[in-house]
């Protein structure tokens, strides 16, 4: 019993069919989407399985027919974001994953999915056509919000604006003092402000009041409710598909800018992270303007408005189409945004994901195959309970009691080790831990797959380059080690087990013959690098043997 009755309805058509009961758990696993048409879920379905040329509903009829077929009864009625399933075949819910169906069978790679939290699942089939009507009612009762007029439009730069005069101008708060006329120490970043700048507390203010205050446009929610609504089910979607990515070798289909579920988005943590910093940036951008014009000039609010509402506008839209300086390439922030409402994971390749090309681990990791993802996390906004991506103050109050209750626990230690005179151990178990100050391995690699061991090797002489390029860059030595290093690596990956069996030795003993030219160059290195040649002459001794307990004989083996 492996077929079912699949009913799928969206707002001005029903149709029905019979397919394999994984079939139509693919159908769910693709209201991740959150399709609102037949359209939207042939897109969604592109991600779980490969359809013919006519489609995945091609044998479908139209209408409804209910009735259980063999292993049973499935109804998706997009609408209603109500799932009913009365099956003996499998028993799906919001979470789970499904086998991607290549167009020919069923293909051992697994795909996780999770739907939102407004979908209702149901497993069994009585009366479901008036829950179905009585939840189609409900949501055209409430049709869906276009948010981002509010939270980036007109109403939002007003509130800067008015905000920002009351807080800043002679008119609405003290006089600016000569510390808050003058342009502050800034850091190389022009994002970054310091929480000690002149003006800092103020902007915090004004920003979580932005975030915090229920508005009517809004529907009686704060901006901070509806950005963070659906941040998780996006957080999570966005993973699956760069998981999906990354075992398919291709980006999976995103939603299709026309879509309901694009047009009417939730937001994810990159526009999260993204329109904090924006804030921030109208916010000094304003408070520079009210300081320059409205003490000299005497303005009242509406005539400050008047000029300075199109002027945020400007820089607004500037901000948001320069490129943000977490990306890899030159991503506008606007792309990142606009990314993330298609479901779009932000890939680099490993070559620009490097951060030193001087690294051995870097080189290491442009090599890598697949595609490497990049994720914005907020670490850098403030640690209140405004900017943190709690939905409730109980759930943000009680990770800084966490916080605090681990920070005293530390603290207490720390005080009863120094009362003790206890000193941390060295850095290795080998005894290199004075030696190797950045770079560290708890255990010695030697036993360890090959790849372990290049690890292990690549890892310290990234610490012997950094220490090559100072006082003065050794640039002809870095390159002889980076060359060594590649030719090693080259040599570990090779398929041809001859070749590498012939022309191992020779490479790593090119290598040791270059750490004894750096440590004859640099006397400071002299015991970094002989530890460095100890190891890779090491490098292809046999795994050792794990020893047994001595108190266990063969009979005494659990398995």
């Amino acid at each position: 019993m492996s077929q079912v009755r699949l009913v799928v309805r969206d707002a001005n058509r029903d149709m029905y069919g019979t397919p394999h009961g994984s079939d139509a758990d693919r159908v769910i696993a693709a209201l991740n989407a959150e399709p609102e048409t037949f359209e939207d879920l042939q897109r969604a379905l592109d991600r779980f399985c490969k359809s013919g040329e006519l489609g995945f509903f091609a044998g479908f009829w139209d209408g409804i027919n209910d009735e259980p077929y063999d292993a049973g009864l499935v109804v998706v009625d997009l609408p209603a974001r109500l799932v009913v399933c009365e099956s003996t075949y499998s028993s799906p819910g919001r979470t789970g994953n499904v086998a991607y169906h290549d167009g020919e069978r069923a293909t051992g790679l697994w795909l996780r999915y999770q739907l939102s939290d407004d979908w209702r699942f149901v497993h069994h089939a009585d009366h479901w056509q008036s829950l179905a009507d009585k939840r189609r009612r409900e949501r055209a009762a409430q049709p869906p919000l276009d948010a981002r007029a509010t939270l980036y439009g007109k109403p939002m730069l007003e509130f800067i604006a008015r905000a920002a005069f009351a807080a800043f101008s002679p008119r609405g708060s003290a006089p600016a003092s000569d510390d808050d006329r003058a342009s502050p120490e800034r850091h190389p970043d022009a994002d970054w402000h310091h929480p000690d700048e002149p003006g800092y507390a103020e902007i915090r203010d004004i920003h979580a009041r932005w975030l915090m205050t229920p508005r009517e446009d809004l529907r009686g929610h704060s901006p901070r409710d509806v950005i963070l609504a659906k941040r998780s089910f996006i957080d999570w979607d966005m993973q699956h598909r760069c998981e999906q990515w990354s075992r398919q070798g291709r980006c999976p289909p995103t939603l299709d800018v026309h879509s309901h579920a694009y047009q009417y988005a939730g937001f994810g943590t990159h526009e999260w992270v993204e329109y904090y910093e924006l804030l921030r940036a109208l916010l000094w951008s304003c408070r520079e303007q009210v300081l320059a014009t409205a003490s000299a000039q005497a303005l009242s609010v509406g005539d400050f408005l008047t000029t300075e509402v199109p002027r945020l506008e400007q820089v607004r839209d500037g901000w948001l189409d320069s490129p943000d300086a977490e990306s890899s390439n030159p991503t506008t922030r606007r792309a990142i945004i606009e990314h993330e409402r298609m479901r779009l994971p932000e890939a680099a390749t490993g070559h620009d994901a490097a951060v030193d090309h001087d690294c051995p681990m870097c080189e290491t990791m442009a090599e890598l195959p697949g595609p490497m993802f990049w994720h914005l996390d907020g670490c850098n906004m403030d640690d209140d309970f405004a900017f943190s991506s709690h939905r409730t103050r109980a759930e943000w109050e009680e990770e800084q009691r966490r916080w605090a209750e681990f920070s005293r626990r530390f603290d207490e230690r720390e005080a009863e080790r120094k009362s003790l005179g206890v000193e941390y151990p060295s850095m290795a178990d080998d005894g290199s831990g004075k030696l190797w100050q950045r770079s560290y391995l708890g255990d010695d690699s030697i036993g360890l797959p090959l790849e372990s061991r290049l690890f292990d090797i690549g890892s310290h002489l990234a610490e012997v380059i950094v220490d090559l390029k100072q006082p003065r860059e050794d640039r002809p030595l870095i390159e002889r080690l980076k060359r060594d290093f590649g030719n090693l690596r080259e040599v570990v990956r090779s398929t041809d087990v001859a070749l590498t069996e012939a022309l191992v030795e020779p490479v790593v003993e090119r290598f040791c013959e270059t750490l004894e030219t750096a440590a004859d160059a640099r006397e400071d290195l002299d015991e970094q690098c002989a530890d460095l040649q100890q190891r890779l002459r090491r490098f292809l001794d046999p795994p050792q043997e794990p020893e047994m307990p001595s108190e266990f004989g063969e009979d005494d083996i659990p398995f």
